[in-house]
């Protein structure tokens, strides 16, 4: 049999960076989930979740991202015999848009793989996180477990077959991240998903390009700025989004009237975050603040770093 318990943690992580819709994603330095995980040779599968956000998650293990994406790699290894009891320590917040379900996800296929030998490749394992996502939330799009598995910068080259580059991030620059207290609706991802539109004229496609375009040279030529002009240009999902957060055009400029290189909603909201000079990034954060305040939603905001560390055995 092999090694029986096995304890793996995963970062929180951005999805989209504004105009990279489901192709890019940022992990970063903090919080993290702790996810502990046992083969067992009988029984059944198991989990138990405790910490953030724990009590919205009491859902049966075999729909849980964790036990999902464990079970995929089982699958993929030839092992369904095995059965998976799990402990899950949550810190990343659910339904917040910092890639819960993504750190769940990495953390359970990551953590069988190493159980197992690491019989499957890191395309292999990404693929079976992405089923712990499709899970949570109906769609295996990889924009957060690629980062939460690998670290850095993700950007997603393809799908069909699945192809993952990851970037370095660029130094002396922060993230500040600006959560909103607001009832979030059960589905929340779902919903966020729901309110795209299904078609755009080509002149948004074509900024959209643009802003993407603006995205990935900034990170390759570690220009902030041009950066933060990619994140701060999405045409297309930002806007849509935007009305599921009040408050969230005036936050954005507070951001930016600070100093911010770019701002936009953190995957599919409701937080918001900013890319920021580290020297510049309090004022952001307290400036968002006020915004959400001046729109009556209470909030609080933290400062992370880009990481290039993704999930790893603990």
């Amino acid at each position: 049999m092999p090694s029986d318990e096995i304890t793996a943690s995963a970062p929180a992580t951005i999805a989209n960076l504004g105009p990279g819709y489901d192709l890019m994603g940022m992990a970063l330095d903090r919080p993290r989930d702790i996810l502990r995980v046992e083969l067992q040779a009988g029984g059944v599968d198991a989990i138990t979740v405790r910490g953030l956000g724990s009590e919205s998650l009491k859902i049966p293990a075999g729909k849980n991202a964790c036990v999902v994406a464990g079970r995929a790699v089982l699958a993929q290894a030839g092992a369904e015999k095995y059965r998976l009891k799990m402990q899950l320590e949550k810190g990343v917040p659910p339904r917040m848009g910092m890639g819960s379900s993504g750190a769940s996800s990495a953390a359970g296929a990551f953590a069988v793989n190493a159980l197992l030998g690491y019989p499957l490749d890191q395309m292999h394992v990404l693929r079976c996180a992405m089923e712990g996502e499709r899970a949570s939330c109906g769609s295996a799009h990889a924009d957060n477990v690629a980062p939460a598995l690998l670290g850095g910068i993700t950007v997603i080259t393809g799908y069909e077959p699945l192809n993952v580059v990851k970037l370095s991030p660029i130094e002396g620059t922060a993230v500040v991240e600006v959560s909103p207290r607001i009832e979030l609706a059960a589905e929340k991802t779902k919903l966020a998903r729901e309110v795209l539109p299904s078609s755009v004229p080509l002149s948004k496609v074509v900024g959209q390009m643009a802003a993407f375009s603006s995205l990935l040279l900034g990170i390759v030529q570690k220009d902030a700025v041009l950066m933060g002009r990619g994140i701060s240009g999405d045409g297309i999902i930002e806007p849509a989004r935007a009305k599921l957060i009040p408050g969230f055009i005036d936050v954005k400029a507070a951001a930016m009237h600070e100093g911010a290189h770019g701002a936009t909603i953190s995957g599919a909201g409701p937080t918001v975050f900013a890319l920021a000079p580290i020297e510049r990034a309090d004022a952001v954060g307290k400036a968002m603040v006020r915004a959400f305040t001046a729109n009556s939603i209470k909030s609080v905001y933290a400062i992370y770093q880009c990481s290039q560390e993704g999930t790893k055995i603990v």
